[in-house]
């Protein structure tokens, strides 16, 4: 595989989007939880693994979870041996290094995606030559040849506009299921397109589907049918490849996951029963048809050049890219179906979305001769555009950062519990406490502190537990509201408090503009500083970013009198 300075930039992307924001949320609990389980008991001991206190609606595949312990494990062992490792209060560093393995796995097949497109147009490049110097050898006219059209750096392109948009980076280390080896799986299957392999793509697309996420068969349905009408492969090849990867998958998922969740399961199939033929999906919102289009392919990408770009991106594409761009499409619209929309249903539609845009844009940059004000405009504003949403995402990263109050309690709560020396307590985290970064990850060595963290749900539970707790991480903002307590205001007082982005402070915006005073004004102020442009803008994000606080950490000062 080529390597060049753009595919380092880019894993240096992910890791900066990983360290600035190293929580989880709920939709990732199960995937970081199992990750854990695997990790901290091995795969015999399943009496302690979290998923079977907290099941959720419908069983998910343990196979992701698996193969991402595994490359971690090996890990932790390499740095075991290396000298210096200290240990830590907390696993948060193996939790880091178990992300840092799922953005590793996006992040090279991205890349590889790269090098498939780049290699497709250097070898329809060569081809050219070959057969103009072959016509000329032969003394035949050259005439009637395509013209010259430079596409050298269609990859680099691809690889700028991934790593200036928010979403791909941002989420290509989080361990939701749509991230955990099903877009890399996707983006192996989407490259073999580009180099002609078309049956082995649609066995992997089939394989995807029946263990990782049910919805990509719509895309791999789109590869199956494009590549026939293209008659790049046979009806009968294509639907037995498809067949064959369903049976792999399901044989595969059937094995793993119905041992782990100790029934007999394939937890894709339940899952397309559940939310898809029983709707059930549609508890959790429901969107108009062409949502996908009028809504989240603009939330995608900011600002539109991409999408501006595809339709002479795909003038220009060979078979190939056109069959991927395609069936990009056809997944979009298979997916528009359902009631129910979110952008990561379909995620592994935008690289291909982004190489048509790359292919457009490697044009323009390479082809277009600046002959006049209007070329030389269109030519200057192009690399504008990754700088425009280079920003954006910075700025909606450095937001996002602030939404995972969860882990931040939990975090600030440990820091006092070792730095004052505790041990052997109980503290109750509430269900939003654990939805928004608080996991098993997390919490502190039990054998060394004897610190229980109690995630019960159920009122009735609660009640009974109320009594053996010692600290409370919770929502009430004044003890007096704490539940299950007799004079509650009596029996706690609040010792910490976490804060969570609430929105954009219009005041303080509106005041760096002063009457006599312009943006050239406001830009030389800046310069006579005597801090640096970097602490300018952190200060300035600081004051323009309203927080307030959400989580509230309760210590018990008086015991439950007895019934």
């Amino acid at each position: 595989m080529q390597w060049s300075y753009v595919d380092s930039a880019l894993l240096v992307v992910v890791s900066v989007y990983l360290f600035k924001a190293p929580f989880t949320k709920v939709e990732e609990s199960f995937t970081i939880q199992a990750i854990h389980d695997i990790l901290n008991y091995g795969i015999f001991g399943l009496e302690s693994y979290d998923h079977f206190q907290f099941p959720g609606a419908v069983p998910r595949s343990f196979v992701g979870p698996l193969i991402i312990a595994a490359l971690t494990k090996i890990c932790t062992v390499i740095s075991s041996c290396l000298p210096g490792n200290s240990s830590e209060p907390t696993q948060l560093g193996i939790q880091t290094l178990a992300r840092a393995m799922i953005g590793l796995t996006n992040a090279f097949s991205l890349i590889y995606v790269k090098n498939s497109a780049q290699r497709l147009f250097d070898l329809a490049a060569k081809k050219r030559e070959d057969d103009e110097a072959r016509r000329r050898e032969q003394s035949k006219s050259v005439s009637i040849r395509e013209p010259d059209a430079n596409l050298s750096t269609v990859g680099t392109w691809f690889l700028v506009f991934v790593m200036t948009g928010f979403h791909l980076m941002y989420y290509a280390s989080r361990p939701l299921p749509n991230f955990v080896l099903t877009l890399p799986l996707i983006n192996v299957a989407t490259a073999w397109v580009l180099q002609s392999r078309y049956q082995w793509s649609i066995l992997l697309f089939a394989l995807t589907s029946a263990v990782f996420r049910s919805e990509v068969a719509a895309m791999g349905s789109g590869i199956g049918l494009l590549s026939v009408v293209y008659g790049k492969i046979s009806l009968l090849k294509a639907i037995k490849f498809g067949f064959m990867g369903l049976v792999l998958g399901m044989g595969v998922s059937l094995t793993v996951d119905s041992y782990f969740w100790q029934v007999w399961c394939i937890p894709e199939v339940d899952a397309f029963i559940f939310n898809v033929l029983k709707g059930n999906a549609t508890n959790w919102g429901t969107e108009p048809f062409f949502a996908y289009f009028t809504h989240y392919l603009r939330m995608l990408f900011v600002p539109p050049t991409i999408l501006l770009l595809n339709l002479l991106g795909f003038r220009m594409a060979p078979t190939e890219l056109k069959i991927v761009s395609l069936s990009a499409l056809f997944h979009i619209l298979i997916m528009s179906l359902q009631p129910h929309k979110e952008w990561r249903f379909i995620v592994y539609a935008l690289p291909p979305i982004i190489l048509l845009g790359s292919t457009a844009a490697a044009y323009v940059w390479e082809n277009i001769d600046i002959n006049s004000v209007r070329n030389m405009l269109f030519v200057c504003l192009l690399p504008l555009s990754p700088l425009l949403s280079l920003a954006i995402s910075s700025a909606f990263l450095y937001v996002s950062s602030l939404n995972y109050p969860g882990g931040e309690a939990v975090a600030k709560f440990n820091d006092m519990i070792v730095a004052s020396n505790i041990t052997n307590s109980t503290v109750h985290l509430s269900v939003p406490v654990c939805m928004t970064g608080a996991t098993l990850f997390g919490e502190l060595d039990h054998s060394v502190y004897g610190i229980r963290y109690d995630r019960s749900e159920k009122v009735s539970e609660l009640e009974e537990l109320w009594p053996s707790f010692d600290y409370l991480i919770t929502t009430e903002p004044h003890p007096s509201l704490i539940p299950f307590s007799e004079s509650p205001a009596e029996r706690w007082e609040m010792i910490q408090s976490t804060t969570m982005f609430s929105g954009v402070n219009s005041t303080f915006i509106s005041n760096i503009w002063s009457e006599d005073k312009n943006l050239i004004g406001v830009l030389k102020d800046s310069l006579d500083m005597p801090t640096s442009i970097v602490s300018q803008l952190s200060q300035l994000l600081d004051n323009v970013v309203m927080r307030e606080p959400i989580f509230f950490t309760y210590k018990r000062i008086k015991a439950e009198p007895e019934q």
